[in-house]
């Protein structure tokens, strides 16, 4: 075995997975909007590890024209790879998951620099590989492309990386607060694992710029071995396509509605300017929405339902959701998510002063579906957990 054992196994590994992934998703019909960038991640990575093992295995000392193409279509495709999952993120925060991508035309750098990348490698003489070290000074322009794709390699994809890191940030922030407009419990629909992908990434990103800086300044001997070890940038890939893979063959969109109805079509229309801007919801109507929610909260117990969404609030009350979005955020000043919420917490110390159920009984019971979300809830509204404040109303009964 050679030495790199480790490296080789994982790298054949983790092609098997990309591989299937990517087979998998491109004969998925459903949400191909949704799916089609995710796939082409997949086959990205798969050509990343499909060329470094076939370097590993028939490279040899001197560089080849041959080795050179397989080494630009791996860089080509890895430099495109931040672009596909961002997309896949994009589509997947969007207000119904089915949205198709249009992406502005900077975005599509990478795929011109890749295939011109590939394209100036067949342009190089063969003669230019028959010796140790390649003439760059006759070389044309096209002819050095891509070798100067291949010596700012890691500068460009760090660059690459930091964009869309901080674009998939923003976009989870925005897709955080809309759920909180949908839906009083969030927890099923939160992006956890993108987020864990993120924070990973940005520590590979740190990494990476320092190993470049210290390459740069001529510092390798100065630094922790751990930014240059292959050990750790394989494990760090290998758990980051296991994740994608793992969670991103089932996810489904976050903001989907299971059945739109025509009253989604014309709420997506009003909302197609600034929020609120084509409204003709007026103040007096909004003040009597208001009390329909209200009565739907003291009287009818809506919040008691773990399910519940805006649209369901919506078609109790007999108004549209958008509608009563707007009368949350205007006239009562809160979002769906906080509103709910704190009906459920105020019902829950009613509960905690007047009976003797246990605290996870009344958890479920005013509606929240986990112990953690109902604890987070409480102490942002009462600033003490259940039992403490139990334990303080017995003392002054």
């Amino acid at each position: 075995m050679p030495e790199n054992s480790f490296e080789i196994s994982l790298t054949l590994f983790q092609l098997g997975v990309t591989m299937f992934c990517a087979n998998l998703l491109l004969l998925n019909r459903n949400h191909r909007a949704l799916f089609l960038p995710l796939a082409l991640f997949f086959v990205a990575e798969s050509i990343v590890g499909a060329t470094d093992l076939l370097i590993e295995f028939t490279g040899s000392d001197q560089l080849t024209k041959r080795e050179l193409l397989w080494i630009g279509l791996a860089a080509s495709a890895s430099v495109c790879e931040p672009f596909l999952f961002w997309s896949y993120v994009k589509v997947l925060t969007s207000e119904n998951g089915v949205e198709k991508l249009r992406p502005r035309g900077w975005h599509y750098l990478p795929f011109i620099l890749a295939v011109l990348t590939v394209l100036s490698v067949f342009s190089l003489p063969n003669a230019l590989f028959e010796t140790p070290d390649i003439d760059i000074e006759s070389l044309n322009l096209l002819q050095l492309l891509p070798i100067l794709f291949l010596e700012f390699l890691d500068f460009f994809f760090q660059i690459m990386v930091l964009i869309y890191l901080w674009l998939i940030i923003n976009q989870l922030r925005a897709y955080t607060n809309r759920l909180k407009d949908l839906f009083a419990t969030t927890e099923d629909r939160e992006l956890l694992w993108v987020w864990w992908i993120a924070f990973v990434v940005g520590i590979y990103l740190v990494l990476g710029v320092v190993g470049t800086l210290a390459s740069f300044f001529d510092l390798e001997n100065s630094i922790h071995p751990i930014f240059e070890s292959d050990y750790a940038n394989s494990l760090a890939s290998f758990a980051i396509v296991w994740v994608i893979a793992l969670w991103g063959l089932r996810q489904q969109p976050g903001l989907i509605r299971e059945q739109p109805t025509f009253e989604a079509i014309a709420e997506k229309e009003e909302a197609s300017g600034p929020k609120y801007e084509r409204s003709a919801l007026t103040e007096d109507r909004a003040k009597r929405i208001a009390s329909k929610i209200e009565r739907a909260m003291s009287n009818d117990l809506v919040y008691r339902d773990p399910n519940l969404s805006l649209w369901d609030l919506a078609k109790h009350i007999g108004v549209t959701s958008a509608y009563v979005s707007q009368t949350l955020n205007t006239t009562i000043g809160s979002n769906f998510f906080d509103y709910i919420n704190s009906w459920r917490v105020r019902d829950a110390v009613e509960q905690l002063q007047n009976s003797d159920e246990t605290i996870l009984v009344i958890t479920y019971d005013v509606g929240f579906n986990s112990r953690s979300s109902f604890y987070k809830a409480f102490k942002r509204e009462m600033a003490t957990t259940p039992s403490e404040l139990r334990t303080k109303l017995r003392a002054q009964s």
